[in-house]
């Protein structure tokens, strides 16, 4: 008995392992208090230095204790170290959380900084796509504006417009008649080079034009470079087959109504030596002339009598009036006759010979030269 008065603590600390009644709550905390309190200052002291992140304020150390309850009916036999968190602690470490979870939305902010950045991309990209769509519209139309105002000016062909040859120029190659009749010279449509001299010149101004035609079936040609082969080939029959020094007429022309320049402004034709031969390039018997041809016919004979090539008062005849030939065709004489230079000499017996009044006779229109 002297024993567990000496030692009220053990005696009480082993109720609860040898089965006996278990002391009431305030006689535990008694226990407690009174058996912690010999080495609290001590355990506390020791922990300070072991552990020194842990606050001295808030340990409590229970050190040779064998019957610990933690919370309702817990049980833990040995060392228990309660660690005791105040307000300002707790509040120091809701203030950290608060930090990191404002470095987290941080974060989030920037991740969704980063995903508004494709749509601002899209929205440069857009705009200049239709930047781009705008520039190449406008360019389409001013394109259409520009080639629309040149074809009526093809067209419309101003009454007081100048006809002249070699100062006007379509795509820097060809000398312009007026209206889009382009002059193809001899070297451009490839003449030979080594023809007989011709010796008869083609005195001025000349007082007859002569309306001929290819004929023989030959169809009309359409483009600078068919036309140029047709006017080779017909240079190369004249020399091999006619014997003759040179291509026939002084000019010719094409369906699309340009002029090919022929034995030229200075040497007399094969037909007859005062006349001035242009001669349609196709069978005008079997094909209608264009309107492109008929008016670049017209705009040379215009452009011959400003440059005193052509006399004021030129007559104009077809071959078939000058000998027994279907020259220029059916089709193109029907043109010509309604012409204001038309002479109808040689139609009938009651008419004058073609170049009477020149003193010229009806073998003079059938020249070799």
């Amino acid at each position: 008995m002297a024993e567990e008065n000496d030692h009220p603590t053990t005696n009480n600390a082993l109720w609860s392992l040898q089965g006996r009644e278990r002391p009431n709550p305030a006689q535990r905390l008694h226990n407690l208090t009174s058996a912690g309190a010999a080495t609290t200052t001590s355990s506390t002291s020791s922990s300070i230095f072991t552990n020194p992140g842990v606050p001295p304020s808030s340990v409590i150390n229970l050190s040779h204790s064998t019957d610990v309850v933690i919370g309702p009916m817990t049980q833990y036999q040995g060392p228990v170290s309660i660690y005791y968190m105040d307000y300002m602690e707790a509040h120091a470490m809701q203030t950290a959380a608060g930090i990191n979870s404002n470095h987290g939305n941080g974060s989030g902010s920037a991740h969704h900084g980063r995903d508004k950045s494709p749509s601002k991309r899209m929205t440069r990209n857009t705009i200049l796509l239709i930047t781009l769509i705008l520039l190449v519209l406008s360019t389409a139309l001013i394109v259409l504006y520009v080639e629309l105002s040149r074809s009526r000016q093809d067209v419309v062909v101003p009454s007081n417009k100048a006809i002249f040859f070699g100062n006007n120029y379509d795509h820097d190659t060809f000398p312009n008649l007026g209206n889009g009749h382009l002059v193809i010279d001899r070297e451009q449509w490839g003449a030979a080079k080594t023809t007989p001299a011709l010796n008869i010149p083609l005195q001025r101004p000349i007082p007859y034009v002569l309306i001929t035609h290819v004929g023989v079936q030959s169809l009309p040609c359409e483009n600078i470079y068919k036309c140029s082969i047709k006017m080779r080939t017909i240079q190369d029959s004249a020399i091999a087959e006619k014997g003759l020094p040179d291509i026939q007429s002084n000019f010719y022309v094409s369906d699309e109504g340009n002029i090919y320049v022929g034995r030229g402004w200075d040497w007399a034709n094969t037909y007859a030596n005062q006349t001035l031969a242009l001669t349609f390039m196709g069978d005008y018997g079997r094909f209608r002339p264009s309107a492109k041809q008929l008016e670049g016919v017209q705009f040379l004979l215009a452009h011959a009598v400003a440059n005193s090539y052509l006399e004021v008062d030129y007559k104009l005849v077809g071959q078939n009036q000058t000998k027994t030939t279907k020259s220029p065709g059916a089709y193109v004489y029907q043109e010509i006759r309604k012409w204001p230079h038309f002479y109808g000499c040689g139609l009938d017996d009651e008419a004058p010979a073609c170049g009477i009044e020149l003193g010229m006779k009806p073998e003079s229109w059938m020249g070799k030269q």
